[in-house]
């Protein structure tokens, strides 16, 4: 119940990129986005607070929340809340739902914050492994027989998967409501890139009826490249709420005002951040395909998660040619030979880096 947080590693990855650079070296990440400066009459034109919002943010911020990021979802029994980032919602949920010492199930590869949140709440994080040869597919059958065996009280889960880019089947998401309502398990779906989708009917189609036990979590952050921001959201059930909300409150007291009145005025501009990455993303497709490596096509995100074989070596190789990447160990003891490779990036910057990748792959 002790263990130490973790450094974040793609903050240290930022870190090491820009540590390359003060030392004059060319150097770029390829498994963290980049996003362009916001225009600046945007931000001319919002007016800014200081005051708190109540606990639960701006009611015109919730009203948009619903509209753009869970418009798929009919939950009338749940309340929305802004947050202080994707984070702090899952931890709240977390801390307010699930007692301390219980275990969490969480859906492989994942994101390694998704550990620490747990670990963070007093919880024991299990990880449910899926496999790249069977493209990331959760196995219903598996999937009940890991909750029977280990009788965990949470599973979380992300769609579209980070670092997979995979978007879950219809059948995957009823299997998951299905399998933890049956086991009285609260069940986090982290929807923190809905609006980056290129496969818009996989997308839409991947909804069920959801029970009280079901909790989806978006962000800000990463939809409208806001990250530093600090910005997200969560359908939260009726009977969860406030103890939901007081335990977000009691880290934050509100999400940040001035984060949310700078959300309110980007949704109520019409220059809102380009999220279309199809033809960096199919750039990077055909750059994998010609090493040979082995990928799972992404239905959204802004992330591809290939068998690349022997990536220690391939990783040093980028890494002397000024490529930094996370290897795939990151997101599961299982993924050592994967790597996650972002295409979150404007196209100068793709075409920069895949020209110094090949020239350092040979």
């Amino acid at each position: 119940m002790n263990r130490p947080m973790r450094m974040s590693p793609t903050l240290a990855l930022a870190e090491a990129v820009d540590r390359e650079r003060r030392n004059g070296r060319e150097a770029y990440s390829f498994s963290t986005p980049t996003f362009e400066s916001l225009n600046p009459e945007i931000l001319s034109r919002i007016r800014f607070r200081t005051t708190l919002t109540g606990s639960k943010g701006y009611g015109e911020l919730r009203e948009a929340a619903r509209e753009l990021l869970f418009d798929k979802w009919r939950l009338s029994d749940h309340e929305c809340m802004i947050s202080g980032g994707a984070k702090a919602a899952i931890f709240s949920i977390l801390r307010a739902c699930v007692e301390p010492g219980e275990k969490v199930l969480i859906i492989s590869p994942h994101w390694p914050s998704y550990e620490d949140l747990a670990t963070a709440a007093h919880l024991v994080p299990l990880s449910f492994a899926t496999s790249s040869e069977t493209g990331f597919a959760i196995e219903p059958s598996k999937l009940r027989s890991a909750l029977e065996q280990c009788g965990p009280k949470a599973v979380i889960c992300s769609n579209p998967g980070n670092p997979t880019g995979r978007v879950l089947s219809r059948r995957e998401v009823a299997s998951l409501c299905e399998a933890t309502s049956n086991t009285g398990a609260v069940l986090l779906l982290d929807e923190s890139f809905s609006r980056i989708v290129f496969d818009r009917e996989r997308w839409t189609n991947s909804v069920c009826d959801a029970g009280s036990n079901v909790f989806v979590v978006n962000s800000f952050s990463k939809n409208f490249h806001l990250q530093g921001l600090r910005l997200g959201a969560c359908m939260v059930p009726g009977e969860y709420f406030s103890a939901v909300a007081s335990t977000h409150q009691t880290l934050l007291s509100s999400a940040p005002t001035l984060s949310q009145d700078l959300a309110l005025g980007i949704l109520d501009s019409s220059d809102l951040p380009n999220c279309d990455y199809s033809f960096q993303r199919q750039i990077v497709l055909e750059f994998l395909s010609s090493r040979g490596w082995r990928y799972s096509e992404p239905h959204g995100s802004f992330y591809v998660f290939p068998y690349v074989g022997g990536s220690d070596k391939i990783r040093d190789k980028l890494e002397t040619g000024g490529i930094m990447t996370l290897p795939g160990c990151v997101f599961g003891s299982r993924y050592s030979e994967h790597l996650r490779i972002c295409f979150g990036k404007p196209l100068s910057e793709i075409n920069a880096i895949l020209r110094l990748a090949r020239i350092a792959l040979g």
